[in-house]
C-alpha cells in the first residue's frame, strides 16, 4: 500500500501585530502540494466524498474559520471568513472534490488507494488551490466575507445545485462565485478566458421502448421496438441539422441495447443514451424538444410505450463581460500570461449553475502542452500550477477589495 501522506502544520493563525503584508504573502506550497496528495491518494467518487471531506475540514480548520458548514449535497463543505465590513462583498471560491471511475494506472507515490477510482480530472489539484486561500485569508485583514466551497458531485451535474441551495436556504446572497479548472494542451501556467460562452450546455437523454415479446417464429405476435430502435438512433446522430443556430450543437449516441440473447425470443424493450449539446442553454432547449419529438413519433408509429428521462445536466458556462475584465486584471496583476480563447470549449462544466444564482467567474489554467488529457488514465495534476491558481485567485480577492458594495 502506498504511504499516507499526512498533512503537518506549519503555523497558526497570527496575531494582529504579525499582520502579513497582503503583496508579500507567501504560499506554503510544499503544505498545500501534500494536501493534493494526501487528496489523491484518498480518491472518491461523486456522492462518496467523506473522506475527503474530512480532510479538507482537518485543513482549513487550521486557519480557524468563522463558520463551517458540512454535509452540502452529502459531503460539500463551505468555510466562511468574515471581513471587517458587514456592508462588504461576498465572495466564494469554488472547488470540486470528486474523482473518477478509472483506474491509476501510472506509478505514483501518492497513487490512489481505491482500485477503479482517481483523480484523473485534477479536482485534487482544483481543492489545494482553494484551500491555500484559507491561510491567506485568516491572517489579513479583509473588508470582504470570503468563502472557500468544496463542492463535491461535480461530475455528475448535482453539486453545484445542492451548494445554491445551501445559501439559498440559510439567505446567503454571494456577490460572486469564482471558479477555475486546469487546462492539459495549453501552456503552464498560462490563464484562459473568453468573454460568454467558456463551457456549453449538456444532458444526458435516456429513451427506454417497451413493446410485447413473441416467438422469433412468430414476430407478427409481438411489437418489436428494432425499427424504432435503429430509426432513433440514425436521427439522432443529424438531428442538429434541425437545429436553426450557428454556434455549437452536438448529438451523440453513447449506448444502446435490443432485447436480450435469446434467439428464439423476438425482442420487447430497448434503451438508447444520448448526451445532447450546445453552447447556449436556449439552443439546447431546442434540440431536447426536436429530439423528443422524434422520439414520440417513432414510437407512435410503432405502438410502442415511451419514457425519456435526463441525467447529467449542465447549463453553459458564461463569463461577464465584468467577469472576464476581473481575470484579465488579475492575471496582469500577477504577472501571468493570459490568452482569450476565440470559441468555447466543448466540454460540459456543472459550474454553469452558478450564473443563475449570482455573478459568477470561470477561467482555466494551462496544466502544460505535454499533459496527458483530462479523464485520461494516464493524467496527473501538475503541481507547479498550484502556486499560479492561488495567485490569480489571490489577485481578485485584492481587486475585490476595491470594488464598490
Amino acid at each position: 500500500m502506498p504511504w499516507e501522506y499526512s498533512i503537518q502544520t506549519t503555523s497558526k493563525k497570527l496575531s494582529n501585530n504579525q499582520k502579513v503584508e497582503f503583496m508579500n504573502y507567501n504560499f506554503d506550497i510544499e503544505l498545500l502540494t501534500q494536501l493534493r496528495y494526501q487528496l489523491h491518494q484518498n480518491a472518491e467518487l461523486s456522492n462518496q466524498e467523506l473522506n475527503t471531506a474530512k480532510i479538507i475540514k482537518a485543513f482549513i480548520s487550521q486557519a480557524e474559520p468563522d463558520t463551517i458548514a458540512e454535509n452540502i449535497g452529502g459531503h460539500g463543505l463551505v468555510f466562511e471568513f468574515k471581513g471587517s465590513d458587514p456592508e462588504g462583498l461576498k465572495i466564494g471560491f469554488r472547488a470540486d472534490i470528486d474523482a473518477l471511475p478509472i483506474d491509476e494506472s501510472i506509478d505514483l507515490p501518492y497513487g490512489s488507494n481505491k482500485k477503479g477510482v482517481a483523480h484523473k480530472c485534477g479536482h485534487d489539484g482544483h481543492s489545494a488551490i482553494v484551500a491555500a486561500l484559507a491561510s491567506l485569508v485568516s491572517n489579513n485583514k479583509f473588508k470582504n466575507t470570503i468563502y472557500l466551497i468544496f463542492q463535491p458531485a461535480e461530475e455528475i451535474g448535482t453539486g453545484a445545485k445542492a451548494v445554491i441551495q445551501h445559501f439559498t436556504k440559510n439567505a446567503l446572497k454571494l456577490d460572486y462565485i469564482i471558479g477555475l479548472h486546469n487546462l492539459p494542451g495549453f501552456e503552464t501556467g498560462k490563464i484562459i478566458a473568453r468573454i460568454g460562452t467558456f463551457a456549453p450546455a449538456s444532458t444526458g437523454m435516456i429513451i427506454t421502448l417497451k413493446g410485447k415479446n413473441s416467438h422469433a417464429a412468430e414476430p407478427e405476435n409481438g411489437i418489436s421496438p428494432a425499427t424504432a430502435f435503429s430509426n432513433i438512433i440514425q436521427n439522432l446522430q443529424i438531428i442538429i441539422e434541425k437545429l436553426d443556430s450557428d454556434e455549437l450543437a452536438l448529438c451523440t449516441v453513447i449506448q444502446a441495447s435490443l432485447g436480450e440473447i435469446a434467439f428464439g425470443t423476438s425482442p420487447a424493450y430497448a434503451e438508447i443514451r444520448a448526451t445532447l449539446r450546445a453552447n447556449n442553454d436556449k439552443d439546447l432547449a431546442k434540440l431536447v424538444a426536436i429530439a423528443e419529438e422524434m422520439v414520440k413519433q417513432e414510437a407512435t408509429t410503432e405502438m410502442l410505450e415511451l419514457t425519456i428521462s435526463y441525467t447529467e445536466s449542465f447549463p453553459s458556462t458564461i463569463n461577464s463581460e465584468n467577469a472576464f475584465n476581473l481575470i484579465r486584471r488579475a492575471a496582469k496583476n500577477e504577472s501571468t500570461t493570459m490568452d482569450e480563447k476565440p470559441e468555447p470549449f466543448k466540454w460540459s462544466e456543472d459550474f454553469g449553475h452558478y450564473k443563475k444564482y449570482t455573478e459568477s467567474v470561470f477561467f482555466g489554467l494551462g496544466a502544460g502542452i505535454n499533459c496527458p488529457n483530462l479523464h485520461n488514465e494516464k493524467y496527473d495534476f501538475p503541481d507547479e500550477i498550484i502556486l499560479t491558481g492561488a495567485k490569480i485567485y489571490a489577485g481578485i480577492i485584492n481587486l475585490l477589495e476595491d470594488a464598490k458594495t
